[in-house]
């Protein structure tokens, strides 16, 4: 008898805990491409200093493997996130083209890959109305510290989602 009361007020108390609100955000830590989810274990990213056509930048790349430098070859599920520093911190609808009133214009693309499928998302070269039904980004970076929320629903049905923060490696670019 002790023992089925102990069990009901730990039922008890589990539920109020889960009931309780709690108004700060949690990240989960994951990416998504066309519902295969994955805890993200590596972030490396490389920054890409501004020049006379572009303005300054990075790439951010998001994996379930753990790597200590950047992989050689495409690993198999990933997410990867190449955008201009116009755009850190703004949540960026996804379904509209970019403003391209300021020079140098700012640029994203988005990549992501599960298994045998590759989705690009090119800013500079997609008809992006076209391409995508809806979504959302907002990167902010602050030194190797990274927020990532991103959701995006492509019109032939793909979907791709990252939820992260954390620290992220720093690799160079090779010239």
């Amino acid at each position: 008898m002790q023992r089925i009361l102990m069990l009901c007020l730990a039922g008890a108390l589990a539920l109020a805990a889960a009931s309780c609100k709690d108004e700060k955000t949690v990240t989960v830590q994951t990416i998504c491409v066309n519902g295969l989810i994955y805890e993200v274990k590596t972030a490396i990213y490389a920054e890409e200093p501004a020049d006379a056509e572009d303005e300054a930048a990075f790439e951010l790349g998001l994996f379930p493997t753990e790597f200590t430098t950047p992989p050689e070859e495409e690993p198999d599920f990933y997410i990867g996130i190449d955008m201009s520093e116009s755009l850190w911190g703004k949540t960026i609808d996804l379904s509209e083209p970019l403003d391209r009133n300021t020079h140098p214009w700012p640029y994203l693309f988005i990549t992501a890959k599960n298994g045998g499928e590759r989705i690009t998302i090119d800013y500079d070269e997609d008809p992006i109305s076209e391409k995508i039904s809806h979504g959302s980004l907002s990167v902010t970076k602050n030194g190797d510290r990274f927020a990532v929320k991103l959701s995006v629903m492509l019109s032939d049905g793909q979907y791709i989602s990252a939820d992260w923060k954390g620290t992220a490696k720093k690799a160079e670019i090779p010239e």
